[in-house]
């Protein structure tokens, strides 16, 4: 089996450029897509939805800085020789399926993925299980490189190294690319899969028409359902309201509320004084300069149950 080696230069000197990134979905991609995000992975490719930003994300940055140190360790304690694998490879038979690594055996048969995560994480992990996510993570690397055997190091709250070693089977990575090729085609197709978040679905559709859908009996039954729980929050908020003021009514000018055995069971302290920038009295204050600095901005919709 050929793979196609890409070196980093020029425009894809940042492998995580967003042209770059929109161009296939990669390793991290599958991991959105197993978490049930399809629809935030086809808003980041066609442009609809930016990355996060994790520059100045400390977590992500400290797990940059330790992988060096947990792949030497994890050569250490498995007794395997370990390379950098300072590359991105596209899958032989799909070009819209990429990927970068961590690290690689000598023998070129073993992938090694490394995490730095939260000591909170460490439950959903055992001898050989791992959350769904960083199996997809797994097997979409070993379907891109050509392997079968990945193993995964990860790191519990500065710590504790787990690691898990695991064949991946020709079944296993035909499923997932599967799930991936129907992605990347109604991404091609500009047709989205479907929302799940109001957010997100602002997002996919963020313009209104003149049209109009005519509901069948699930969507019936969906806005009558959704009109009851809306119903019920109303009346929840609203008893919030009541017992929220009693109790402060109670407090008046104290800043806890405790119980007979000493128990706090609520505070109302005063928060610290902030700086905050007024924008009425800047527009007052410099009237032609406030409007120099507006603009335009599209409106967004608003979903309304009726």
């Amino acid at each position: 089996m050929t793979m196609s080696v890409q070196t980093l230069t020029d425009e894809t000197t940042d492998p995580f450029a967003p042209a770059l990134r929109r161009r296939a979905i990669w390793a991290t991609d599958a991991r959105k897509i197993a978490l049930g995000k399809s629809d935030e992975v086809y808003a980041e490719k066609t442009g609809m939805m930016e990355r996060p930003d994790l520059s100045d994300n400390e977590a992500a940055q400290w797990g940059l800085k330790l992988q060096d140190i947990i792949g030497r360790e994890v050569s250490h304690r498995l007794k395997m020789e370990l390379k950098e694998a300072d590359y991105q490879l596209t899958h032989p038979k799909h070009n819209w399926m990429k990927s970068h690594f961590d690290f690689i055996s000598y023998d070129g048969k073993t992938l090694v993925e490394v995490k730095n995560y939260h000591a909170s994480k460490r439950n959903k992990f055992d001898i050989r299980m791992m959350p769904a996510e960083d199996r997809a993570q797994c097997v979409h690397e070993a379907a891109v490189h050509g392997v079968s055997r990945v193993i995964l190091a990860v790191l519990f709250g500065g710590q504790e190294l787990h690691i898990i070693d695991s064949e991946i089977v020709e079944a296993e990575k035909d499923e997932l690319i599967k799930t991936e090729a129907a992605l990347w085609a109604s991404i091609t197709a500009k047709t989205p899969p479907p929302a799940t978040s109001p957010e997100t679905a602002r997002i996919l559709w963020p313009q209104s028409s003149l049209g109009h859908v005519v509901a069948d009996a699930r969507l019936e039954q969906m806005c009558a359902a959704l009109k009851a729980i809306k119903d019920n929050i109303n009346k929840l908020e609203k008893q919030e309201k009541e017992y929220t003021s009693a109790i402060q009514t109670a407090m008046q000018a104290n800043g806890s509320l405790v119980a007979f055995d000493g128990t706090v069971l609520a505070t109302w302290h005063t928060a610290k004084s902030g700086r905050s920038f007024n924008r009425e009295l800047f527009q007052q204050t410099h009237p032609t300069m406030y409007e120099s600095f507006v603009r335009e901005t599209l409106g967004s919709r608003r979903f309304l149950l009726k």
